[in-house]
């Protein structure tokens, strides 16, 4: 079966998914959390979700401190 993504958050580029199968989300062992980012880096899987946000927060910062990340947004 296809797995799914569900977008929790969204901010300055950064997006955090929850991915899973249908069935699964909001167990334990179900899913994995997923970060995206526009800045060079690949993106990121966690199978903690506090340590998902934490690592979002942490990648929002560099993302809003990234010049080029700030040029890419600003032409959306």
């Amino acid at each position: 079966m296809a797995s799914t993504r569900k977008l929790l958050r969204e901010e300055a580029g950064v997006k955090l998914f929850e991915v899973g199968e249908p069935k699964s989300f909001g167990k334990a062992n179900g899913c994995h959390y997923r970060i995206s980012t526009m800045r060079r880096n690949q993106p990121m899987v966690l199978a903690d979700l506090t340590e998902a946000q934490d690592a979002f927060d942490l990648e929002v910062i560099a993302s809003l401190m990234d010049p080029v990340v700030q040029h890419l947004i600003a032409r959306h």
